[in-house]
């Protein structure tokens, strides 16, 4: 499914905010809704013009599914605007609050130069973590989100999953992008082979039939079947 409309229903009291600079973001709850990811600093504004026309309270959680600026970029502005918790796995929580460095990439020339000139526009801002995940917690909302800790993307990647529905949240480890279904973006990688063998040691192991990336298109159906062709072209390539 190709979402394009700013704000789009994909299931009962769950949301997809396609137009942003960042990553999906993803809104849960019918009331007073929480988030999954929020995207650049800049997506600050779009969502918070979004929030008060929809809740004034604000969300009640920011769930970051690892510290990279394009998924927890404006949860430091939210959460001055709203009061709200922001919530991220223990390995990635002191990167998030700045006690610990933001670890550096080796880019090609061009990544580097379009960093370079556009850094400023996208400065890291650090937010103070709430509640420090690990696997196997859960999360309420949506009846439960359980947290499947799938390192190697960031020491503290996580996809959420909501068995009864059968869904699960990707983030970074599991991308749709342009129809290709794929692992995490190489570049920002440190350690593929760990991403993958969460992938297929923990990530096979559940009932899931939906996947939501944390960039490209949702998968509505078929989604565990996929990801299970997935690797076994990775396998057949290597």
């Amino acid at each position: 499914m190709r979402v394009r409309d700013p704000l789009v229903q994909i299931s009962a009291g769950l949301w997809m905010m396609a137009r942003t600079w960042g990553c999906n973001v993803y809104i849960v709850g019918e009331g007073r809704p929480s988030f999954i990811d929020a995207g650049f600093p800049l997506d600050t504004r779009s969502i918070g013009r979004m929030l008060r026309s929809r809740d004034p309270a604000g969300p009640e959680y920011l769930v970051a599914t690892h510290y990279h600026l394009d998924h927890m970029g404006s949860m430091s502005r939210l959460k001055k605007q709203f009061s709200c918790h922001v919530v991220a796995h223990q390995d990635d929580a002191d990167i998030m609050e700045g006690t610990a460095p933001y670890p550096t990439f080796k880019l090609d020339p061009l990544r580097a130069f379009y960093y370079k000139v556009l850094g400023p526009l996208y400065p890291y801002e650090c937010v103070k973590v709430d509640r420090r995940l690990t696997d196997g917690d859960v999360i309420d909302l949506m009846g439960g989100l359980t947290v499947v800790h799938t390192p190697g993307h960031t020491a503290g990647s996580m996809m959420l999953f909501q068995p009864d529905r059968r869904m699960l949240f990707t983030s970074d480890t599991i991308r749709n992008e342009d129809g290709v279904l794929d692992g995490p973006p190489p570049q920002y990688t440190p350690d593929m082979e760990s991403a993958f063998e969460s992938i297929e040691e923990k990530v096979m192991a559940l009932d899931f039939d939906i996947l939501l990336p944390g960039h490209g298109d949702v998968i509505l159906s078929g989604a565990r079947e996929a990801v299970g062709r997935m690797l076994q072209e990775r396998k057949v390539a290597r």
